[in-house]
């Protein structure tokens, strides 16, 4: 997909890996819009420079890893201590390196922070900068290493001391996490030990002055562009109208027919919800946005309707700002589903 313009995004994050790491960075924002895309192309900008090294795991190419296919997603055996990503040879991105009689069988997870502390030491030591960056970190939340008789040990809350370690301490190497997921970023957010060592960055919808050249550049007229910029927020909305229009179909009719996939897919979701939530406190929620399209946290994360609330955020109907306290729905096409639904 082309890369649309967030040049204030892409200027943030390529000074930022640049400084001094100091905290571990937390890229988030609504579904599909474009934090992979915006960092995939700081790598790709600053990749040829002789002084960084990034390391990059995007998450979202595995199903959900156990723990060995964690360690074969982060790992490679190589008579390196880093080395280039086969897989990813045209991003310049790199792997951990271990030794090739390495046994992924019986770890520790001290075993496996040593092997990471290596590869960072290995680039440091080369003068180099390195940079860590995992997309959709929380998938390895359900993963557990054997604590030696004392209880199992959750990688993913390890991994945020090793992270700390590195970044906060002794400021070895950057660490960039991004995801969609605003519940994890709502635990991370409030969690104490993360709470001096974390920043937190938003790559949200599209600007209409943005979303007004695109259009512009791609030939659409005045009429066409007044009506799209009432509707779209993300940039795969942009590709999708621009291929549908070359394929002949209107403007209108294309919005027109997302807004009722939209609201059909609410409607089922409302159809189908688990037997221990309340239709009428649903209801009681999307009403919040009948006039609004975004509303205060407080306003609607209230005890009485928490699970709700909860609900319509993992189902990717609502996107929870946590960091700005407001809460939206995830796209501009939902608020025009939800307004219909309700």
């Amino acid at each position: 997909m082309k890369f649309y313009n967030r040049e204030k995004e892409l200027n943030y994050l390529k000074t930022y890996v640049q400084l001094e790491p100091n905290s571990i960075l937390f890229v988030y924002g609504p579904k599909s819009s474009g934090k992979s895309t915006v960092m995939l192309r700081v790598i790709e900008e600053l990749s040829k420079r002789e002084d960084l090294i990034f390391f990059y795991y995007d998450l979202r190419k595995y199903a959900t890893p156990t723990k060995e296919e964690f360690l074969k997603i982060f790992f490679e055996k190589s008579d390196k201590k880093y080395l280039l990503n086969k897989l990813e040879i045209n991003l310049g991105i790199c792997k951990f390196g271990v030794e090739e009689n390495f046994d992924f069988n019986n770890l520790s997870l001290n075993d496996v922070f040593d092997k990471i502390n290596e590869s960072i030491n290995a680039v440091v030591k080369d003068g180099k900068k390195p940079v860590l960056i995992i997309d959709e970190l929380q998938k390895l939340k359900n993963i557990y290493f054997n604590g030696n008789g004392k209880g199992d040990k959750s990688l993913l809350s390890e991994l945020f001391n090793l992270f700390v370690h590195l970044t906060k301490v002794r400021h070895l190497c950057h660490v960039i996490c991004l995801t969609s997921d605003t519940l994890f970023i709502d635990e991370i957010y409030r969690n104490s030990t993360l709470k001096n060592a974390s920043e937190y960055y938003l790559i949200d919808w599209l600007r209409k002055g943005s979303i007004r050249n695109i259009l512009k550049e791609e030939g659409f007229n005045e009429e066409e562009i007044n009506y799209c910029l009432d509707y779209l927020s993300l940039p795969y909305e942009i590709s999708q109208l621009i291929n549908n229009k070359k394929l002949g179909v209107s403007v209108e009719e294309t919005i027109k027919q997302w807004i009722n996939v939209e609201a059909d897919g609410l409607r089922f979701l409302i159809a189908n919800m688990p037997e221990d939530l309340d239709e009428n406190k649903i209801n009681e929620i999307l009403n919040k946005f009948k006039n609004n399209i975004k509303v205060r946290d407080y306003e609607i994360i209230k005890r009485d309707l928490i699970k709700e609330v909860k609900f319509l955020i993992e189902n990717e109907i609502l996107f929870y700002d946590v960091i700005n306290g407001i809460i939206k729905p995830t796209s501009i096409i939902e608020w025009y589903a939800i307004k219909e639904v309700i």
